[in-house]
């Protein structure tokens, strides 16, 4: 049996059990003992669940890089609020919410914020810069200007 086998095996439990703390904990003990992307997602959905929102975006890109993940527009959307929020990155955040709505065009009537992916472009043309007005990592909502 693999040394990390016992551990990710808790691990497993206690994420089952949505006792994401001790599960977060024991994923990370093992992640480097993994071939990629290994537990990422499941460090991701605890660190989401837990609202460790700081930590989560090398986790959630490699749950986007792991088979049948990079079509998932939720993943996408979520990868760009937290472009805005961690890095302050506008144009970071609308390349992957234009890939998240080009996933599921739907994603716009969920999210008020995601309206403004269609006129990013058009309003970045005018010359002003991106001003983010907050981000709610809550709700998925946010909220930018562009200043002249």
């Amino acid at each position: 049996m693999e040394p990390w086998r016992p551990t990710l095996d808790e691990a497993l439990e206690l994420f089952q059990k949505e006792q994401f703390e001790p599960a977060l904990e024991k994923f990370l003990s093992i992640r480097t003992q993994l071939a990629p992307p290994g537990v990422d997602g499941q460090i991701f959905f605890c660190m989401k669940q837990l609202k460790r929102y700081d930590d989560m975006i090398p986790y959630l890109k490699a749950t986007l890089e792991a088979p049948g993940n990079g079509e998932n527009a939720e993943l996408w959307r979520m990868l760009g609020l937290l472009l805005l929020h961690n890095e302050r990155d506008v144009p970071k955040a609308m390349r992957a919410w234009k890939y998240a709505l080009h996933l599921d065009p739907s994603l716009v009537q969920k999210y008020d914020g995601l309206q403004f992916v269609h006129l990013y472009d058009v309003m970045k043309d005018t010359g002003g810069q991106p001003m983010i007005d907050f981000v709610d990592l809550e709700t998925g909502n946010f909220g930018i200007h562009f200043s002249t």
